[in-house]
C-alpha cells in the first residue's frame, strides 16, 4: 500500500484545509451565559481541542492547544490533574486528542508525535507510541476497548493507525503498533462498536468504510463535491448501523452505512470553517453537531427537525466549538471551544457549568449564577464584565466561593433555594472606593494613626476590612447567625449532607438579592475614620477594601506602607491546643481527640525551641469538661491582653465541628444534643478571636470531625466556609474534613490528620521544598495535605484536608 500518493489540486488543497484547521482555535474572552455579563480572562488560556466523558459519566477529559490536557471531576466540579503530553509544544497548533479506556482507567492522548496511555488515579504514564512528527485531529476507541483508531496526516501523505491496546482489568499493555499504513488524506476517522470497521473523513469530501480485518476499503461515500467542502468529524451510531459526517459546508449529514444512502441532511450552521464534530445520543435518535459558528445544535434524526441551539461559547472572528459529547445516561452534553469546557442540560438547553483551565495549572469551574470553584488563583485570571465596568471574580469571594453549589448543580440539583443573589445581581450594586489618608507616624513610635475614606459609586458602603500585613485587625462584618431552632431538636448524629442543605433551605428567601448574608453598620454614602495601630519594626503595610452595601461584592484593596526603626522585641510563641473526647451529649463522644491535642502541643514545644527562646514560649491545654465555651473564650481574652504584633499565635482544635446554614461551628464539651450559643463558637466568634489577639502571624488547626459523616457536598461546603474564614482573617488555616467513623477509627494512636501533621513537625526534611533547612507554614500545610491524602486512599478512606494561606508566610521550626 503506498504512502506517498501524487499531489493533485484537491490533495494540496486538502492539506491547506487540514493545516487551516488550528487557527480557529484562538484564546477569546469566555463569555458566560447572561445577555449582561461576560467573563474575560486575563491569564492566558489554552483552547481547548476535544473532550471526551467516561463511561460512567464522572469524569471529562479535555485535550488543549498547548500539548497538555486536563482530567475533570464532574460530580465535585473541579480539576483533578493536568497531564503533559510534550514538555516542549511540539504539535504544530493541533492540540491533544483524548480518550478514555473502556475500563475507565485510563487516559489516552495523541500528540504530534506520541501516543501515550496514562494511568488516571496516579497520573503517571503507562506506556508511549512514537508515532513521528504528524497531525493528528481525532481519536477513536472500540466499545470493548482492544482498539485505537488515529487518523495521521503528514504534509504530503496521511495513515489510519490501529493500535491494540490490549486487555486486562488493572493494567493496559503495550502489545505492539499495527497494522497498515493506508494511504489518503484524513481528516477524521471513527471505529464502529464492535471494533470491525472504521470510517475516515477526508479533505476532499470523501468517506470511505474499511474492513479492518482486511485493512482495505469496502465502500465509498461521496460526502461532498469537494471545493470548497471537506469531511471534518465522521461518528458511528451506538448499534453500528448508521453514520454522521460534519463537513466545512456547515452541512451534517445521516448515512446509512451498509448501502452508503444518505438518509437526511442537516443545515444550520454558518461558518466559514463548518463544523468540526458530530455525535449520537447514546439511543441514536438524536445527533448533535458542533462548529466554528459558535453553536452547539441538537437534530432529530427520525423528523430531522433541529431540537435546540446551545449558545454560550465565543462567538465571533474564527473561533470553535471543537468537540461536542453526550453523557452516558444522554441528560447532558459535554462540549469543548474557546478555552472553556461546557455542561449543558439537553432537557431545558441551559448551560450549568464552564470549566476553564489555564496553562501556569490553575483553573476554575463557573456556574451561570455566579457561584464558582477555583483553584487558588484561579478566580483572579477572571475579570467580569457588565455596564461598561469590570470586576475580579475574586472580588465576589465571601459570597461566590462556593464548591458546594457548584457541585450540586452539575449532579443536576435544583439550587434556587439556596441562592441569595446571583452575580449579575450582585453587580447592580458596585463596590465603593477606598481612600488611604497619608499615615501619621514616627519612625521611633510604637504607634501610628490611620485615616481612610470610603465614598460609594452606587451600590453603597458595606463591612470595611482593615489589614496589618496582610492579617486582619478590624472589620465591622458579621455573617447572620444561623435560624438555629431548626436544628435545635435534629440529633446531631443525624446531621448529615441532605439534612444541612434541607436547614439551609428552611431559611425562606422572599426574593432573590434581598437577602445579604452578611450585616453591617448603616454608612451612608461617605464614611470616615481613623484607627490607632501598633508599629513593628521595619515595613508596615496597611491595606483597606470596602463591600457593597449588599455585602456582595468586594472593593479594589488599597495599601499604604511606611517603616518604622522601633526595637525589635524578641518574638513569643503562644499556643492554645484544645482536645474535647467527652461531650455532655455522649452519643457524640469520640477517641482520640484528646491525645491529639496533648501531642501537638508536646511536638510544637518541642520544635519550637529551634527558633524561640524557651522562656517565651507559652502554652494552654483545654481538655473535655475544663474545654467548656466560656473557659475558651475566657482564656482568649486573657492571651489578647498580652499577645503583640511581632508575636506568634497557634490554636489547635480537636474535637467536633458542624455546618449550619451557611456557617462553621465548634463544639464545646457543653453541648448536650442541643444546638444553642451556650454550647456552640461561630464562625463569627472565631474571627473575633483572632482580631482580638494582635499577632500578625497566627495559624489555626481545625481537627475537627463531623458526626453525621462528610460526603462531596458537606465538604464543599466546608471548604467555602474555612476559605471565606481564612481570607477574611488574613491566616493561616490547616482542617481536617474527616468524619466520626474515621476520627473513631484513627491512624496508630491518633486521628489521621493529626498523626500526619505530628509527622511534618518531626524534623521533616521532606517538606522543606526550598531546602532553607526551615520548615515553613505554608511547607507544612502542603506535606500535611499530600501525606494525609495518599495514606488515606490506601486504608480505603478518602480524606483530603483543607490547607488556606492567606497570611504572611513565616517558619513554623527549624531543621536540626
Amino acid at each position: 500500500m503506498k504512502t506517498f500518493k501524487k499531489m493533485t489540486l484537491p490533495r494540496i488543497l486538502s492539506v491547506i484545509f487540514i493545516l487551516f484547521l488550528p487557527s480557529c482555535m484562538a484564546t477569546p474572552d469566555i463569555h458566560v451565559k447572561s445577555s449582561d455579563m461576560s467573563i474575560a480572562i486575563k491569564k492566558e488560556s489554552p483552547a481547548v481541542m476535544r473532550v471526551a466523558v467516561s463511561l460512567d459519566g464522572k469524569y471529562i477529559l479535555s485535550g488543549s492547544i498547548d500539548s497538555t490536557f486536563r482530567l475533570w471531576d464532574i460530580s465535585a466540579g473541579k480539576e483533578i490533574r493536568k497531564f503533559i503530553v510534550n514538555p516542549i509544544n511540539t504539535n504544530m497548533g493541533q492540540g491533544v486528542q483524548v480518550a478514555f479506556s473502556s475500563d475507565g482507567k485510563h487516559a489516552i492522548s495523541v500528540g504530534a508525535d506520541n501516543f501515550k496511555i496514562w494511568d488516571i488515579s496516579t497520573g503517571g504514564e503507562v506506556s508511549s507510541f512514537d508515532i513521528g512528527s504528524s497531525y493528528v485531529t481525532s481519536i477513536s476507541i472500540s466499545a470493548d476497548g482492544r482498539y485505537a483508531l488515529i487518523p495521521f496526516n503528514i504534509l504530503f501523505s496521511s495513515r489510519l493507525h490501529l493500535y491494540l491496546l490490549g486487555i486486562g482489568s488493572d493494567k493496559v499493555i503495550k502489545l505492539g503498533k499495527s497494522v497498515k499504513t493506508w494511504g489518503s488524506d484524513f481528516v477524521s476517522a471513527a471505529i464502529s462498536p464492535d471494533g470491525k470497521y472504521a470510517l475516515s473523513g477526508h479533505g476532499d469530501g470523501k468517506i470511505e468504510l474499511w474492513d479492518i480485518a482486511k485493512e482495505k476499503v469496502i465502500k465509498k461515500i461521496k460526502g461532498r463535491s469537494f471545493f470548497p467542502s471537506g469531511i471534518t468529524s465522521v461518528a458511528f451510531s451506538p448499534d453500528g448501523k448508521y453514520a454522521l459526517s460534519g463537513g466545512t459546508d456547515n452541512t451534517v449529514k445521516y448515512w446509512d452505512v451498509t448501502s452508503g444512502a444518505e438518509i437526511k441532511s442537516f443545515k444550520g450552521h454558518t461558518s466559514v470553517t463548518g463544523i468540526l464534530s458530530v455525535t449520537f445520543s447514546p439511543d441514536g435518535k438524536l445527533g448533535l453537531s458542533g462548529g466554528c459558528d459558535a453553536l452547539i445544535k441538537l437534530w432529530d434524526l427520525t423528523t430531522g427537525a433541529e431540537l435546540k441551539t446551545f449558545t454560550g461559547h465565543t462567538s465571533g472572528g474564527v473561533n470553535c466549538v471543537t468537540s461536542v459529547q453526550f453523557t452516558p445516561d444522554g441528560s447532558h452534553i459535554v462540549s469543548g471551544g474557546d478555552a472553556s469546557v461546557r455542561i449543558w442540560d439537553v432537557a431545558t438547553g441551559e448551560e450549568i457549568a464552564t470549566m476553564i483551565g489555564f496553562e501556569d495549572g490553575e483553573w476554575i469551574v463557573l456556574t451561570t449564577e455566579g457561584y464558582y470553584n477555583s483553584s487558588e488563583k484561579g478566580a483572579q485570571y477572571h475579570t467580569v464584565k457588565m455596564g461598561g465596568k469590570d470586576y475580579s471574580v475574586d472580588s465576589f469571594y465571601d459570597v461566590f466561593y462556593r464548591p458546594d453549589m457548584v457541585a450540586a448543580k452539575l449532579r443536576g440539583e435544583d439550587i434556587k433555594d439556596l441562592i441569595t443573589i446571583i452575580m449579575k445581581d450582585a453587580i447592580k450594586t458596585p463596590p465603593p472606593v477606598v481612600e488611604i489618608s497619608p499615615i501619621a507616624s514616627s519612625p521611633t513610635s510604637s504607634k501610628a494613626k490611620v485615616c481612610y475614606n470610603i465614598k460609594s459609586t452606587g451600590g453603597g458602603i458595606g463591612e470595611v476590612r482593615l489589614f496589618h500585613n496582610g492579617k486582619l485587625i478590624e472589620s465591622d462584618g458579621f455573617y447572620k447567625e444561623a435560624a438555629k431552632a431548626v436544628t435545635e431538636k435534629t440529633q446531631l448524629v443525624k446531621l448529615n449532607s441532605k439534612t444541612i442543605y434541607e436547614d439551609m433551605r428552611s431559611v425562606k428567601i422572599k426574593g432573590i438579592g434581598e437577602i445579604s448574608p452578611v450585616t453591617t453598620k448603616t454608612k451612608g454614602e461617605v464614611f470616615n475614620d481613623c484607627k490607632e495601630i501598633e508599629a513593628i519594626s521595619g515595613e508596615n503595610e496597611i491595606s483597606i477594601t470596602a463591600f457593597n452595601k449588599g455585602n456582595t461584592v468586594q472593593g479594589y484593596m488599597q495599601t499604604a506602607k511606611f517603616t518604622s526603626t522601633i526595637k525589635q522585641e524578641e518574638p513569643h510563641l503562644y499556643i492554645l491546643s484544645i482536645g474535647i473526647d467527652q461531650y455532655k451529649d455522649n452519643s457524640i463522644n469520640l477517641k482520640y481527640a484528646v491525645k491529639d491535642s496533648k501531642d501537638i502541643e508536646e511536638r510544637l514545644l518541642k520544635q519550637a525551641k529551634s527558633i524561640y527562646k524557651p522562656r517565651n514560649i507559652h502554652y494552654e491545654l483545654f481538655t473535655d469538661d475544663n474545654a467548656t465555651k466560656a473557659n475558651i473564650i475566657s482564656k482568649i481574652n486573657e492571651l489578647s491582653q498580652k499577645i503583640k504584633p511581632t508575636d506568634s499565635f497557634i490554636l489547635f482544635v480537636a474535637g467536633h465541628g458542624i455546618l449550619l446554614q451557611n456557617q462553621y461551628y465548634m463544639l464545646t464539651h457543653d453541648f448536650d444534643g442541643k444546638v444553642n450559643d451556650n454550647n456552640l463558637i461561630s464562625s463569627n466568634e472565631i474571627v473575633e478571636f483572632s482580631k482580638k489577639i494582635k499577632s500578625l502571624s497566627q495559624l489555626f488547626i481545625f481537627d475537627t470531625c463531623h458526626a453525621g459523616g462528610v460526603d462531596y457536598i458537606v465538604s464543599g461546603l466546608y471548604d467555602a466556609r474555612m476559605s471565606v474564614l481564612a481570607k477574611k482573617m488574613g491566616l493561616h488555616i490547616y482542617a481536617s474534613a474527616s468524619d466520626k467513623q474515621s476520627a473513631l477509627d484513627g491512624y496508630q494512636g491518633n486521628g489521621l490528620f493529626t498523626y500526619i501533621l505530628l509527622d511534618g513537625l518531626n524534623n521533616k526534611i521532606e517538606a522543606d521544598k526550598n531546602q532553607d533547612k526551615q520548615i515553613s507554614l505554608t511547607e507544612l500545610g502542603g506535606y500535611t495535605k499530600q501525606t494525609t491524602t495518599e495514606i488515606s486512599k490506601k486504608i480505603g478512606h478518602q480524606q483530603t484536608p483543607l490547607i488556606i494561606n492567606f497570611g504572611k508566610d513565616n517558619a513554623v521550626y527549624e531543621l536540626r
